[in-house]
Order: C-alpha cells, then sequence, then structure tokens
C-alpha cells in the first residue's frame, strides 16, 4: 500500500459525497495488496486525518477487524455517504454562471468547461432533477 502521504494513496477529505470513492480506491488497492479484512481495517485509518481517525476506530468493526461492519459503520456516521456523490440545479447553474463571461474560443477551454458541467448534468439527468431538454438547454445557456 503507498505511504499516507503519496500521491497514490487515497484520501478521504471529510466530504460525505467524496466517502464512497474514497472506499472504493482503496479497497481496489488493497485488494491489489492482497490485504486481510483485519488489514484493511488497520490501513484505512492511515489515509484519513487524525480527528477522523480518532473517530473511526471508535466504531463497531474496528477492534473486532470485521472490515465489512466497519465500512458500514463509518457510512452510517455520514447521512447521504451511501448514496455517493450528489449534485443540485445550483450546483449546474453556478458552473454555468461562471462560464458566462468567459469567452470560450479554444476546443481546450470547451473541454474544460465540459468537464465541469457533463459530470454533475449527467447526476441530474440520472437522478430525474432535470429532463435532457433542460439539460441540453442549460449548456448552451453561455453562448448565445
Amino acid at each position: 500500500m503507498p505511504g499516507a502521504n503519496s500521491s497514490k494513496a487515497p484520501s478521504f477529505n471529510g466530504e460525505t459525497s467524496e466517502l464512497l470513492e474514497f472506499f472504493e480506491l482503496f479497497e481496489d488497492l488493497a485488494d491489489a495488496c492482497a490485504l486481510t479484512p483485519a488489514e484493511k481495517c488497520k490501513t484505512i485509518v492511515r489515509y484519513v486525518d487524525i480527528q477522523t481517525k480518532r473517530f473511526w476506530v471508535t466504531l463497531t468493526g474496528y477492534e473486532s477487524r470485521d472490515f465489512d461492519i466497519f465500512k458500514a459503520s463509518i457510512l452510517a456516521q455520514y447521512s447521504g455517504a451511501a448514496k455517493g456523490q450528489r449534485y443540485t440545479i445550483r450546483d449546474l447553474e453556478r458552473i454555468v454562471i461562471s462560464n458566462v463571461d468567459n469567452d470560450i474560443s479554444t476546443e481546450t477551454e470547451l473541454l474544460q468547461y465540459y468537464r465541469q458541467f457533463r459530470p454533475v448534468a449527467h447526476w441530474l439527468v440520472a437522478n430525474s432533477k432535470i429532463s435532457t431538454r433542460e439539460r441540453d438547454s442549460d449548456s448552451h445557456t453561455h453562448h448565445t
């Protein structure tokens, strides 16, 4: 497993919306390193800040070194974490508004905007928060 400060190490910044991705990255690495469930419990707390570590080690599953129970205990402490990344229509509006005054004139600038816009718009459509028609009209708002 990479050291906690390695650029290849998974890290959790405390944001609930990032917790599932953190677990996915950690578990992929742990599986590649053939860690046992007990080793996963001991190792995962190396990739969070000290305050989070002090909290996590008190949760069910840590002392018994049962990773599945420990992971479930952690997820239960973060409301909405089991749903992963969530976006609002306001998030999409912020992206569009922040680019209104930008004169997108190169393919690189357009792709940069698209990389911000697409994940939010895709999530909103997939979760029935907006229609594809609304998404498509929003994506072009700043070009008119």
